[in-house]
């Protein structure tokens, strides 16, 4: 599993089962340590000593989940879209949706043979794409329909340039005309200032951030979106640790870390 989008998958999926180890865990994803291969392994030994990020990627991890499964309360049936997978396994642990996972096919092949579909307690469909040489709007053509959808994509953005991000929001219209996205944005202000050593490490695996701007919200807003809320990562993380009191003063003082990286949730009908 060579491409850069898949070694952050990796770190990605090893902050979660990390996380699912704790006595008080913040996501509690306990079916990421299935994925937690000797690849696995060498890619978290690269990333351990960050533990400010890596409990901020399992709590954007739930931050996402709770706002997916408050809609999926109200509509047990409605249809939910993963873009860019990775490693995800909320059809196996939110209650109701019918699933889509899209990702490249060395991660679709590997989640077959560790965690079937036939194991996940809601309907699943898993969807293979080479990003680089497919057409995502040929690939999800099958799918359209004008149902509302909810569609995740949970760290990817950051590593499209700007023009990628405007056709993947373009498709996402042409194909699911009434959906709502949740994603992560990151403002180049926090990345420069707080995730600079992070990217490093990222980078030096051929992931780097693209186009950062201290605006990322405006590609959606360009695109007709309607933004129906915002959680701050960094706050949240602190809050599901039981950390009051950095909470309070992330909260009252800093600005910049409080909105720096935040969970978006992104209306269009």
């Amino acid at each position: 599993m060579a491409n850069a989008i898949s070694k952050t998958a990796y770190y990605t999926l090893a902050c979660r089962a990390e996380d699912a180890r704790q006595p008080r865990p913040l996501c509690g994803d306990t079916f990421a340590s299935r994925f937690m291969d000797d690849e696995a392994r060498q890619v978290w030994a690269r990333f351990q000593s960050f533990h400010k990020a890596n409990t901020s990627n399992a709590a954007r991890h739930q931050i996402i989940d709770a706002r997916v499964q408050e809609e999926l309360d109200r509509a047990p049936d409605a249809r939910v879209v993963v873009l860019g997978a990775g490693f995800d396994t909320r059809a196996y642990r939110l209650r109701g949706g019918r699933w889509l996972e899209v990702d490249e096919p060395a991660i679709i092949t590997l989640k077959d043979a560790k965690l079937p579909v036939t194991e996940a307690k809601n309907p699943l469909e898993r969807l293979s794409i080479d990003f680089g040489a497919e057409s995502l709007a040929s690939k999800l053509a099958p799918y359209q329909d004008s149902r509302r959808t909810h569609v995740i994509i949970e760290g990817v953005l950051m590593y499209l340039s700007n023009a990628q991000r405007k056709d993947m929001l373009a498709v996402l219209a042409q194909v699911f005309p009434r959906h709502a996205v949740y994603c992560d944005l990151m403002r180049a202000t926090f990345q420069r200032q707080y995730s600079r050593d992070l990217h490093a490490v990222l980078a030096s695996m051929g992931a780097s951030f693209q186009d950062m701007t201290d605006t990322p919200e405006a590609p959606f807003l360009e695109a007709g979106y309607t933004a129906a809320g915002a959680t701050s990562v960094p706050l949240r993380s602190l809050e599901l640790a039981g950390k009051r009191g950095p909470a309070f003063i992330v909260r009252r003082f800093m600005p910049t870390v409080r909105d720096g990286y935040r969970i978006w949730k992104f209306e269009r009908s």
